[in-house]
């Protein structure tokens, strides 16, 4: 024999085996994949007070968003909604970020309230009404958001820090 008859041969079996394999698949049913055991994570706690985090993130997102609101200061272009997109994207991150504690003084007893998990998720959820409207560059919608976003700041600094909103830290930024 020739090694090309051999080849074809070779060829030849290979692709029966493969079509009788996939004819013996088809006639069983599949069986459905095992679902993943659910694994529950919890995940660091960063090394800086929620304070912190509201400083020098949370309050500079937020007064760049509202501060579109000034006459003058609307985005008249797509990279100027990008800015906003991006501050948005802050707040909505923030509102998770700030669910996880923090190590300041009343930090933990806080992030294990239900109440400030629920100012958390709202955070996230005026953060997204944001982005929404910046990708839309609809500035009706990002007023409203923005509305949404001032109830949760003054909703949760009313129950979580009526009387120091910032323990004395200061913006490093201008608004």
């Amino acid at each position: 024999m020739t090694t090309a008859v051999v080849k074809w041969g070779v060829i030849c079996a290979v692709a029966g085996l493969a079509l009788a394999g996939c004819e013996k698949k088809a006639a069983e049913p599949a069986a459905a994949p095992a679902a993943p055991a659910p694994v529950a994570l919890k995940a660091p706690v960063p090394p800086i007070s929620i304070n912190a985090v509201m400083v020098e993130w949370i309050d500079h997102a937020g007064h760049e968003l509202w501060d579109v609101e000034r006459a003058g200061k609307a985005p008249k272009s797509a990279a100027e909604w990008a800015v906003v997109e991006e501050h948005a994207t802050q707040m909505a991150a923030a509102g998770s970020l700030i669910a996880l504690g923090g190590t300041g003084v009343q930090d933990a007893k806080n992030h294990e309230s239900p109440s400030w998990q629920t100012w958390s998720r709202k955070l996230s959820e005026a953060g997204l009404a944001e982005i929404a409207a910046a990708k839309g560059q609809n500035m009706e919608a990002l007023r409203a958001a923005n509305g949404q976003l001032v109830e949760v700041c003054e909703g949760c600094h009313k129950e979580f820090k009526p009387a120091i909103p910032s323990e004395g830290l200061v913006h490093t930024h201008a608004h």
